[in-house]
């Protein structure tokens, strides 16, 4: 019982910290800059049709997500409580990855718009400018190559294993 206990804790623990790390509205992709800050020479009809692309892409993909966070708050809820529920989790888990795949065809359906609408030097421009700024955004993850011979170990995983004290 008290395994059970310590368990159902460490489990606790783990969703609050991964709650608190996440974006407040749930999503943990950050805002792209707009297109007119990447694209200087953009005329007055092309900023016009852009503006209209990603408002309606903006649109389907909140849409989608609103749906996406429902269903992803059915399957906490179902996954929390006792007994088997697959047969009402399984469909769930489907729903998710459906509205996943929709919400990744929306955004490749706006990329194809807006490689439309601009020119070829303009489309040029906006991926270098991308480019750029992906890559002063990523912050550097932590290395998981192997420690050296003679490193400090990191974590207490990383230390050689002792026997109990007893």
């Amino acid at each position: 019982m008290k395994r059970i206990a310590t368990l159902l804790l460490a489990l606790l623990l783990g969703a609050t910290v991964m709650g608190q790390q996440s974006h407040p509205n749930g999503r943990h992709h950050h805002k792209p800059p707009k297109i007119e800050e990447m694209v200087n020479d953009l005329s007055a009809i092309q900023k016009k049709r852009l503006n209209t692309v990603m408002e309606n892409s903006r649109k389907e993909v909140d849409r989608l997500q609103a749906e996406l966070d429902k269903v992803r708050k059915q399957i906490h809820t179902l996954t929390n409580q006792d007994g088997d529920n697959s047969s009402q989790l399984f469909p769930l888990f489907e729903r998710e990855g459906e509205l996943r795949a929709q919400i990744s065809k929306e955004m490749y359906r706006t990329r194809l718009q807006i490689d439309e609408i601009l020119t070829k030097e303009q489309l040029a421009a906006m991926r270098k400018r991308l480019a750029d700024n992906s890559k002063k955004e990523r912050p550097k993850e932590p290395s998981m190559a192997p420690a050296k011979a003679g490193d400090a170990p990191s974590s207490p995983s990383d230390r050689p294993h002792r026997a109990p004290r007893r």
